[in-house]
């Protein structure tokens, strides 16, 4: 598929998607693809992606012990399920917090890296709309507005950044594209994708709201996307996983970008 038939079947697909979608293409081609990439959205989980930055920027070990109080936040994750689990090292936190999305393992390495590491981090990256305000399941925090929120193109320039290794030296870029591909939620952005493809990839959901972020690979060439979705409630029915098809459309089309 070309370039242009790749746009067409994009807008196609953002003009048929259920609710109300953001989408960001960035290729290492220079091909880019925006459908109100700017608006500015609950990040959810893919904030937790420049947590992860962040720390491997920070020089810390990757081993270094990371303490798990005993009052668990719970929301998505194992770890409020493993009470017995007191201490883990920072590299198996990082990976349940992207893998599994755990809220305990991300707001203990949060309690090492800090806010405004993460800041420092998005201001180097240039992000322009991408804030962390608060912890995970801060209820409080968000009650009071202190969201967490980004934009598709903050998104899928943030990960073409790492592809790229333009934010992280070599060996911590590649740690965390190690990481990404360790996405056990794959209904979205990678469910069609062709074998052999790589599938660097983050989640994030919310009530109503599903966002979809990768790096899809074939040898050097890669391409990076970010798909926000909002506005998926039906009255007290949360209707999220309707968008799932067309996040998986999505990846298929933009693998064409690597394949050929």
């Amino acid at each position: 598929m070309d370039p242009a038939a790749v746009t067409a079947r994009l807008a196609d697909l953002v003009a048929a998607a259920p609710g109300r979608l953001s989408v960001a293409v960035r290729a290492r081609d220079g091909y880019r693809f925006d459908h109100d990439s700017a608006r500015v959205v609950p990040a959810a989980s893919t904030i937790k992606v420049p947590v992860l930055l962040a720390y491997l920027a920070s020089g810390m070990p990757w081993d270094l012990p990371v303490a798990l109080p005993a009052a668990r936040v719970g929301g998505c994750g194992p770890l409020a399920l493993l009470p017995s689990v007191t201490s883990l090292p920072a590299g198996e936190a990082l990976r349940l917090m992207i893998a599994l999305s755990d809220n305990d393992a991300t707001n203990a390495v949060l309690g090492l890296v800090g806010v405004g590491e993460v800041a420092r981090l998005l201001g180097r990256a240039g992000t322009r709309h991408t804030v962390l305000r608060r912890r995970m399941m801060d209820q409080v925090a968000a009650a009071a507005g202190h969201e967490n929120e980004t934009c598709a193109a903050d998104l899928a320039e943030l990960l073409a950044a790492v592809r790229a290794g333009s934010i992280l030296p070599q060996r911590e870029a590649a740690m965390a594209l190690a990481v990404l591909r360790e996405q056990q939620f794959d209904e979205g952005l990678p469910a069609y994708l062709p074998e052999g493809l790589r599938c660097a990839s983050k989640t994030g959901s919310l009530p109503g709201v599903r966002h979809d972020i990768a790096v899809i690979e074939s040898g050097d060439a890669w391409v990076a996307v970010a798909a926000l979705a909002t506005d998926l409630m039906d009255g007290p029915v949360d209707r999220g996983t309707s968008i799932y098809p067309t996040y998986a459309a999505i990846g298929e089309t933009v693998a064409a970008l690597v394949t050929g």
